[in-house]
């Protein structure tokens, strides 16, 4: 890691390589590439894997009677790509579906017909459902775009910018086939270790907590088979940019739970496939060391005294971990690891008082400047240390010209241009998507304000409360100071009926049938007209006036001044 560092400090042009697509990315990550060419792998008999479609891989069992499929993928388009390579090895029907984890079940629907959700076993863990239709639902606006940033959906396809590879996959949505989401819920679930029989398949299912805590590991005891999510065949990403604060120790209490296994063939959702006893051995205790090295000693450094930026600086992996072929830091990063483990074990605040009630970003940009003798001073001293190839000072110290004047067009040219030096030499891939995608932002190339919930995110994923969640946050509380009011929602495709109660700034999700509260305002309309408008892609004024939502208590004025308090929603075409 500490040669990536000073990679980054100090750039050359040997670390950067450009790709089949035209890419300009470190040369390491462009080689990363070649591990996802499409292709099934037999694993051993009966087993076969497939990779290099999508961002996960996935696995067939071939059962008595009929295939068993591990993940289906991130949409119906993907899971049909699957589907046809596994065709060529056998023309047995579905009888089996298994969820590792809940990041990689949008493609059932390719498997499992609608109405024949009864009729195919579909086994999970117990939390995936729930996670799915009401995970993070407040923050679904913010954390769905910067998964989105991670994912390099912003990015230009072709060209310097695109990106090589995602690290743990080829890509994330082939957007000539599209993304349908076909997620179909566990009807047989798993809390703790269980033993079953599937299709005359002996399988155990062992939980655990990796990047989400809803995962199964499956082991196939006769074949010495561990399907998992805990070994990824690159760095693991803790820290997460995209906003996810992880605890290592369950991660790593999940690699020792792998190990006990003694596994002969290692099937990550990520990364290419380990065959062998010894080989599998190495891999988990590399993995495992990695981590659990790291983890000691941020808690050293912490108990040291040391702040979080002092962290970075002193944890190391050694050298035989950090040459790893599985720890490449493709992914996830060392620092992030560090800043991230600190961030959930300490919280917020580190070492330094000073920090506690600290002067505005503007009022530090403003004294700063006036330091350095004016905002050209400051402009002049950043294309100096732009010139000189030390493009983070460069676009640290930029950005103080950017906090006071944000359109200062020289001033962005400069900070775009030093974090495109940084996408070009980083190894990981999130970081270098994340660098590309603000200065494309920058450049004005992509808007800052671009949205990743649509209402089609609403609809597959999110029940009714968590949609009255996602719109509770968006009260504006000047607006609302003086209101006291409560909307009754009824939506007309399904059972759902809940209520929003706004009382003088704050919005609270009520259920008007047993919490004894008579509504102000009652209306119905359709989960499809719901979702659109809480994501702005229909006016209200579209909706009343074309009658799909109908206003059975109260009126339309009041109905729309009742949204008017609500932040991205659409009032009128105006």
């Amino acid at each position: 890691m500490g040669m990536i560092k000073n990679q980054l400090r100090d750039i050359n042009e040997s670390v950067t390589k450009i790709g089949q697509k035209g890419e300009v990315a470190n040369s390491k990550l462009i080689d990363h590439s070649k591990k996802f060419e499409k292709r099934t792998i037999k694993i051993t008999d009966g087993v076969y894997q497939v990779m290099g479609v999508g961002l996960a891989n996935t696995t067939m069992i071939e059962g008595k009677t009929g295939m068993i499929i591990i993940d289906t993928g991130d949409g119906i388009e993907e899971a049909e790509e699957h589907l046809e390579m596994f065709r060529e090895i056998t023309d047995k029907p579905i009888s089996a579906i298994i969820y590792t984890h809940r990041h990689y079940v949008m493609g059932t629907r390719a498997y499992v017909d609608e109405g024949q959700e009864d009729f195919i076993e579909i086994w999970g863990h117990e939390r995936i459902d729930y996670n799915i239709s009401s995970f993070k639902a407040e923050l679904m606006m913010t954390t769905l775009k910067k998964g989105y940033i991670q994912l390099g959906v912003f990015l230009p396809p072709k060209g310097p910018d695109a990106y090589p590879n995602l690290a743990l996959g080829s890509y994330f949505i082939d957007f000539e086939k599209g993304r349908t989401i076909g997620y179909v819920k566990p009807n047989r679930t798993v809390s703790q270790n269980f033993e079953t029989v599937i299709d005359g398949i002996n399988i155990e299912f062992i939980p655990s907590i990796t990047d989400s805590d809803d995962g199964l590991t499956i082991w196939l005891p006769d074949k010495g088979v561990a399907v998992n999510n805990v070994i990824w065949g690159v760095f693991p990403n803790i820290g997460a940019l995209r906003g996810d604060v992880r605890d290592p120790k369950h991660w790593i209490n999940s690699i020792k739970d792998l190990r006990t296994l003694k596994p002969t063939y290692l099937l990550g959702v990520h990364g290419c496939p380990i065959s062998g006893s010894k080989e599998c051995e190495k891999a988990i205790e590399e993995y495992h060391d990695g981590m659990q090295f790291l983890y000691d000693q941020t808690v050293r450094g912490i108990n040291l005294g040391l702040s979080q930026d002092e962290l970075v600086d002193f944890v190391k992996l050694p050298s035989h971990l950090e040459e790893s072929p599985i720890l490449q830091t493709f992914y996830g990063e060392v620092a992030n690891f560090v800043k991230g483990t600190y961030a959930y074990l300490m919280g917020w605040y580190g070492t330094d008082t000073a920090t506690i009630h600290p002067v505005s970003k503007k009022v530090e940009a403003e004294k700063i400047i006036k330091g350095f003798g004016g905002i050209e001073k400051v402009v002049e001293e950043a294309q100096k240390a732009y010139d000189g190839k030390e493009y983070a000072w460069t676009a640290q110290l930029i950005t103080y010209v950017l906090k006071v004047e944000p359109n200062y067009k020289l001033a962005r040219q400069i900070k775009a241009g030093a974090l495109r030096k940084l996408a070009e030499a980083t190894l990981s891939v999130l970081t270098r998507n994340f660098y590309l995608t603000q200065v494309l932002e920058l450049e004005g190339k992509i808007s800052p304000n671009a949205k990743a919930v649509t209402s089609g995110t609403l609809l597959s994923s999110f029940n009714l409360v968590s949609s009255l969640n996602y719109l509770r946050v968006k009260l504006d509380p000047v607006k609302s100071e003086n209101v006291k009011q409560v909307m009754n929602i009824i939506l007309s495709d399904s059972s759902e009926e809940l209520s929003l109660q706004v009382r003088k700034g704050l919005a609270e999700v009520v259920n008007v049938n047993t919490d004894a509260i008579n509504p102000d305002i009652t209306i119905q309309l359709t989960r499809e007209y719901f979702a659109k408008l809480l994501t702005g892609e229909i006016a209200l004024e579209n909706v009343l006036s074309n009658h799909n939502m109908q206003v059975i208590k109260g009126n339309k004025e009041e109905v729309t001044n009742f949204f008017a308090m609500f932040d991205h929603i659409i009032i009128d075409n105006n």
